[in-house]
């Protein structure tokens, strides 16, 4: 199973090797592949009823002459691929020109693996890419953020990669997993990363049925990590339309295990593992040979993607799964200090998702001197500035409520008088703390 994601991770390095031009298509040579397309779907793809479907609407087209003025091979693989997704809408099915894989297929039992050289560049390839891993971080209120954009083969040097990132997110009160970008992968790694959030009592949370053997097998999280596991730990799934393949498979599981809240768009929709056949000297098709079957669904996100469960464009969604997770913060809160702590942080992801109308010039009213405190009006924005210290930028909360750029810890509140003129700065801290200062002119 791994080896058939390495050929689908990896396969950009035969194409950045291939120089070769393709050669002038005939009539015969459309034929033959249509007829080569035709029997290799028949033979292995995971729905026998839709291959022969596939396979007769391009004899179909064929023989009615809609390819005969297509003389390029790479434009005939690129038609015929939309003709096959237009009968059967399988975004892992792919006809596509690589004579250079053809022959590594051929000279080799490849499906045993790869050659030595080609495993070293793949891992190198994994490895400047950090095994997919992009950003770890904690945001304000403890919260941890993993931006992961490819479930990369599991290597040593990838599991401890995997076990560095969770290790930084074991402490946090909630954790937000960055999907929105990743495209797929490796169900090793899908298997390991979301073992991180389970218990140690294994859990069935997927099936693989193919076709070949008519076998099923069954896949459970691991009873051990490398590290600390989070079971209990408040967890957030970002996708968008970009999501894909083992991106949606970790998020369909974690959905349908109840242990995760889905932000964002409606996933991509492939959950097909894939396996490439020759087509000739110069094809290879991508056949999806399994499916997946969730032991509780009974079905999968093939064609549909997986429906988050918060529903957001997927620009927004982080802002929005920062603003669930600190709501369950302070619904959940032990003491009156740790609710408002939740609240403190609300407040600036509250106002990012719903912005405060552009407040243009009206805001200059509050510029003036306020005990130690001097705020200017400049460009369109306001500035707060002690002596001795820099001036910082405001950022607007509400129309009267202010956050400083870099300050998380401090804001400013004004306030005004019965005829609406504006008398105090409040200041307000992170601990409950506060003064003021009368506005001296």
């Amino acid at each position: 199973m791994k080896y058939l994601f390495l050929i689908l991770i990896f396969l950009g390095f035969y194409v950045s090797v291939e120089a070769q031009e393709p050669p002038v298509l005939t009539k015969q040579d459309r034929t033959s592949i249509i007829e080569s397309v035709a029997s290799q779907l028949d033979q292995h793809y995971i729905f026998p009823d839709k291959a022969k479907e596939m396979g007769a609407y391009l004899k179909k087209r064929n023989k009615e002459k809609f390819y005969d003025q297509i003389v390029n091979y790479k434009a005939f693989a690129e038609v015929l691929t939309k003709d096959l997704q237009t009968v059967h809408k399988d975004l892992h099915m792919k006809l596509y020109y690589n004579p250079k894989f053809v022959q590594d297929l051929r000279n080799r039992n490849f499906m045993k693996g790869p050659a030595p050289e080609i495993l070293q560049q793949q891992e190198a390839s994994a490895r400047k890419d950090n095994f997919g891993f992009v950003k770890v971080e904690r945001l304000p209120g403890n919260i941890g953020y993993l931006d992961f954009r490819q479930f990369y083969p599991l290597s040593e040097e990838a599991k401890n990669t995997v076990a560095a990132a969770m290790g930084f997110l074991a402490n946090t009160d909630a954790v937000i997993v960055d999907l929105r970008n990743n495209r797929g992968g490796d169900p090793e790694m899908v298997q390991l990363v979301l073992s991180y959030f389970m218990d140690k009592t294994p859990v069935h949370y997927n099936s693989l049925y193919t076709r070949s053997d008519s076998a099923t097998r069954d896949f459970y999280s691991l009873a051990e990590v490398e590290g600390k596991k989070m079971p209990a730990t408040d967890l957030y799934v970002l996708t968008s339309k970009r999501t894909f393949s083992a991106a949606e498979e970790f998020t369909y599981n974690l959905q349908n295990l109840k242990r995760a809240t889905i932000v964002g768009e409606t996933t991509g929709g492939g959950a097909h593992p894939t396996r490439p056949y020759v087509i000739n000297d110069y094809l290879v098709l991508n056949i999806p040979f399994e499916r997946a079957i969730n032991p509780f669904t009974k079905t999968n996100w093939e064609g549909t993607g997986v429906t988050p469960d918060v529903a957001i464009e997927a620009d927004k969604a982080l802002l929005k799964a920062r603003e669930l997770a600190l709501l369950e913060m302070k619904e959940n809160a032990a003491d009156v200090k740790d609710k408002a702590a939740a609240e403190w942080q609300l407040q600036p992801v509250r106002a990012a998702l719903n912005p405060v109308q552009p407040l243009g010039s009206a805001i200059s009213r509050y510029a003036g001197t306020y005990g130690e405190a001097i705020i200017s009006y400049e460009g369109g924005n306001l500035f707060y500035k002690r002596t001795g210290r820099p001036k910082v930028k405001m950022i607007p909360v509400t129309e009267d409520l202010f956050q400083l750029e870099g300050m998380d810890y401090f804001r400013l509140k004004f306030t005004k008088g019965p005829d609406g003129k504006v008398e105090k700065l409040i200041s307000l801290y992170d601990s409950g703390e506060t003064d003021e200062s009368v506005r001296q002119k």
